[in-house]
């Protein structure tokens, strides 16, 4: 009995020091397609919230929103489709770029999500789902374009 024991508890010992797997990558959520130097499709991917925002913050230092509409509400983003049915334009003047793609359960207004980045960004803060202030479920997905002049 006593060896069944101590052979029960080697077994667990063994069992505890064994390594877990990684956890996997978390799906891409945006895929980004270059149509030309400076040029790019954003498309969403399948299960994404339908609604986004779409922030570019240039390393020469501005901050633009690509998604700006009239109600200043977030469009529509169908996955599979580019987003605002637009193919955009990034400067190569202001170098690299990091893309910042705000999905959202609800239609969100604009104004205050940039400045929250704006506000995360000049303080050096990543930008991320849970440090938006935003209603509803949010997720972010980050993506970085180099354009080029040619």
């Amino acid at each position: 009995m006593r060896g069944s024991i101590l052979a029960l508890a080697s077994l667990l010992a063994l069992a505890g020091c064994e390594k877990s797997a990684p956890p996997s990558s978390p799906s891409q959520r945006v895929t980004l397609v270059q149509k030309g130097p400076a040029q790019i499709e954003l498309l969403p991917a399948a299960g994404q919230p339908p609604y986004c925002l779409v922030f570019t913050i240039a390393e020469g230092g501005p901050i633009r929103h690509l998604t700006m509409l009239e109600d200043k509400l977030s469009p529509d983003c169908p996955a599979g489709e580019p987003i605002a049915g637009n193919v955009f334009r990034i400067p190569p003047r202001e170098g690299k770029v990091k893309i910042f793609v705000v999905f959202s359960d609800r239609a969100l207004e604009s104004d205050p999500i940039a400045r929250q980045i704006s506000d995360l960004v000049s303080q050096k803060q990543p930008v991320t789902a849970m440090d938006l202030r935003a209603p509803g479920r949010v997720v972010v997905e980050t993506l970085e374009f180099t354009p080029s002049s040619g």
